[in-house]
Order: structure tokens, then sequence, then C-alpha cells
């Protein structure tokens, strides 16, 4: 016998870079909005290349985890963060509200274990 149950969908991965502050708000907002309307269920955000986070980055990714988990849906961050970043998720004690790791095969782990947790998740868009 031959099981021919398809793997869980390949995370759609947006990568961010730079300051995430208010300047870039409604760019990043877009642009996380965008990703999480092509996803199939999965998201991976890699801030590996985010120098700085604001409260306005901060409330983006709060939001877009809020919309991913009302729809069944994963959303992991990819890093490593920079130290501003990881500050930002400390003082606010929304460290642990993220699934945070640090390698794209981490990333996909996540999201298919975040996934099976919630098996009817098809898309948050």
């Amino acid at each position: 016998m031959t099981d021919h149950t398809p793997g869980p969908p390949e995370p759609t991965v947006l990568h961010l870079s730079g300051d995430l502050d208010h300047d870039s708000e409604r760019e990043l907002a877009e642009a996380v909005d965008a990703a999480v309307t092509r996803s199939t269920g999965a998201l991976v955000l890699d801030v590996s290349a985010v120098t700085f986070a604001d409260s306005s980055a901060l409330r983006t990714l709060v939001l877009t985890q809020q919309r991913m988990e009302a729809a069944d849906c994963a959303l992991v961050l990819l890093g490593p963060l920079a130290p501003a970043v990881r500050r930002l998720l400390e003082i606010t004690a929304t460290d642990d509200y993220f699934t945070v790791v640090e390698s794209l095969p981490q990333a996909r782990e996540a999201a298919a274990a975040l996934l099976r947790r919630h098996p009817h998740g098809t898309g948050a868009g």
C-alpha cells in the first residue's frame, strides 16, 4: 500500500528587513495583509533582517497573529531576532505569544505542528 495523503501545504514566506516603525507601518501592514491573503494556512514572517521594530510593528504582528488564529491558521516568526526586536517582545510580554524559530526548516515544522492543532485552517484570506 502507498499512502498518498498530502503533507501540509508549504507556508507563504514574507521577508522583512530594516526598521519597522511608524514610518513603515502602512507598507508593513499592506505587505503582511497580502501575504496572509495568499497563504494556504501557514505564514512565515522572516524577521531575521529586521534591525528595529516599534509598537506600530508589534501591533501589526499581534493583529496578524489574531487573524491567523481566528482562521485556524499558523503564523511563525523566523529569526534570529535582532536584539532590539527581541527586547520589544520581551518588554511587552509578547515573546511567548509568537512562535519564533531560527531556520526555515524549523519554521516549516512549527507551522505544520500549529496546523495539526487546527486541521480546518485553509487560509486566512
